[in-house]
């Protein structure tokens, strides 16, 4: 009898542990847009400290937030936290950052130009760190959270070229109007005159020169900079322009080199051209066709399928510009909810196939973030089965991973539907 007691108490305690492992999953699993802000960080030339100074940087579009209905309007209250470790994962310094926003009215908070803005300065040294970032929805009490990994032993030298800062402007209502801002994924738009780049690092005390250099993908010359400076100090801070008028396609490189004593330090980024109804996410036009699959009506597939590879850039444009909710302004919101959700997708379900393309990439496109997640493992996470309810559509999908490798296919083949 004591036996059969223990062995009672022994799987008792082992469906509590199991079924708290769950909600713990099932609880860093569940996304929503509050995922949606962006991270940038940058290291810098410190002046007063000789030394580097690691800037982040935080977007928030009012998209990532909840606003609830107060009597000014529409009201959000959220907190960011900073946190800087170093390589072995030890805190060295956080930042908290509480504030609460209020909308005049409902368009305003789910505007996609609409951003508030956050940053914070670590002083460092010339090692390895990862910054964490988290923001809390203190409404929904949903958060989410990015990394970024920065490696700064390669600067340990008295000669160093730190990343270029690529600057665009940004606008929204609660930081007073347009600001110059780091571009988060170096996305520049086509109507610039030109780039604003800053740059900074490490030099003797004699002159320098830099060569910046804006190139297509082909590598055929767009413009060129080549300047001499004078200098006393050991450091230097640019800020130079780069004419893009000449601009054409959706992406072109950047290089950037500094010279000085017979030594050369170079940078190479990809610049994003932002047009107007197209999303910032797409980075390939071809690409962008081929994820549009789901949604393509069978006679735009007769379309696509028989029309010449330089037709089918103009047919992109023509089917996403029938779907335009807002067809007179430059934002087409749809598109770019669509990519944003293909690129949620890539970073999230890619294993054997880019995410996208995955079982689960193809509905979370379809039909956004489920609405609540069930797992189920067998005895160990082989044979793990997902289960997305979405309450809204009075749907669910279940997927399961018959190797575990994390390759989870659906249970009953999904045939596209108007989910969009």
């Amino acid at each position: 009898m004591k036996i059969l007691t223990a062995i009672l108490i022994f799987l008792f305690a082992i469906q509590i542990v199991y079924a708290q492992k769950m909600r713990s999953q099932k609880r860093d699993y569940k996304t929503t847009n509050v995922e949606q802000f962006h991270i940038t960080v940058s290291p810098m030339a410190d002046e007063e400290k000789d030394g580097i100074l690691l800037n982040t940087y935080i977007m928030i579009p009012s998209y990532a937030l909840q606003f609830v209905k107060v009597k000014e309007g529409f009201q959000s209250s959220f907190e960011v936290r900073i946190i800087l470790l170093d390589e072995d994962g030890e805190q060295i310094s956080t930042k908290l950052i509480s504030q609460t926003l209020t909308a005049a009215d409902y368009l305003e908070t789910v505007s996609r130009t609409n951003w508030y803005y956050v940053d914070h300065t670590f002083s460092v040294q010339t090692k390895k760190y990862k910054v964490v970032c988290e923001l809390f929805d203190l409404d929904t009490r949903n958060s989410g959270v990015k990394e970024k990994n920065v490696d700064l032993t390669q600067y340990r030298s008295d000669f160093a070229l730190y990343p270029p800062m690529i600057m665009t402007q940004f606008k929204g209502s609660w930081q007073g109007g347009e600001k110059l801002l780091p571009s988060f994924n170096n996305e520049i738009n086509f109507l610039q005159s030109f780039i604003p780049v800053h740059l900074s690092g490490k030099v003797a005390g004699n002159d320098y020169s830099i060569k910046l250099r804006l190139s297509d993908m082909k590598d055929e010359m767009i413009a060129q900079i080549d300047s001499t400076y004078k200098n006393s100090a050991s450091y230097f801070m640019e800020k130079l322009e780069v004419p893009i008028e000449n601009v054409r396609g959706l992406r072109v490189k950047l290089d950037v080199t500094l010279v000085q004593n017979g030594k050369t330090q170079k940078q190479q980024i990809e610049l994003k051209i932002k047009r107007p109804g197209v999303s910032s996410f797409i980075r390939d036009i071809n690409e962008a066709i081929d994820q549009m699959k789901y949604i393509l009506t069978p006679e735009e597939r007769k379309q696509l399928s028989k029309s010449h590879k330089n037709d089918k850039e103009a047919l992109f444009y023509k089917f996403w510009k029938e779907r335009d909710p807002s067809p007179e302004t430059n934002e087409n919101e749809i598109m770019d909810q669509y990519y944003v959700r293909v690129a949620y997708a890539n970073e999230h379900f890619t294993s054997f196939l880019p995410g996208w393309r995955s079982d689960m990439g193809m509905i979370y496109i379809l039909f956004g973030p489920p609405d609540d997640i069930e797992r189920t493992f067998m005895s160990s996470n082989r044979n793990a089965r997902h289960t997305w309810h979405y309450y809204r559509i009075n749907r669910s999908f279940t997927f399961y991973d018959e190797n575990g490798f994390g390759d989870f296919r659906l249970t009953t083949p999904y045939v596209f539907g108007r989910a969009w």
